[in-house]
């Protein structure tokens, strides 16, 4: 967890990636299209069937959660998910937001309290520090003709 631009996504992709390079099975999702892929799944009442692949996967890389609020119907799927999930797949989520905030996300206090009392429970979480994004400090390196570092 950590403000935009300080490297959550890269480190995600890079673990899923040495993740896939050793044979496991794994899939990345943006929060905002794994709500709508529930949704539109549902509307064809195939929600089981999006559960059953997330459970056959062992590792899902959820990416940004707590950009976009989600729907009531969206929240509950994403809760949904995450509990079909738990204890069984290991997830990988990125989020600018801390826990204390993640009402905003799901809108409803009950089911995120429930939702944050699973996630965290045999995780590792990394606080990422820093205010200012690299992609800002490359664009400013960028105007100011400086040579940008990778």
């Amino acid at each position: 967890m950590g403000n935009p631009g300080l490297g959550k996504t890269l480190l995600a992709l890079g673990l899923a990636l040495a993740a896939f390079r050793q044979g496991y099975k794994m899939r990345f999702y943006n929060a905002a299209a794994l709500v709508n892929e529930p949704l539109q799944t549902e509307d064809e009442h195939r929600v089981p069937k999006l559960l059953n692949g997330a459970l056959r996967q062992q590792l899902i890389v959820l990416d940004e959660l707590g950009f976009i609020p989600f729907s009531a119907t969206g929240a509950h799927l994403i809760f949904q998910f995450c509990s079909a999930l738990y204890l069984r797949v290991s997830l990988n989520i990125t989020t600018n937001l801390r826990f204390a905030d993640w009402t905003q996300v799901f809108g409803d206090e009950r089911l995120t309290a429930v939702l944050l009392d699973r996630l965290p429970h045999k995780a590792h979480i990394l606080e990422f520090s820093g205010a200012e994004s690299y992609r800002f400090r490359e664009r400013l390196q960028r105007e100011r003709g400086e040579s940008v570092e990778t």
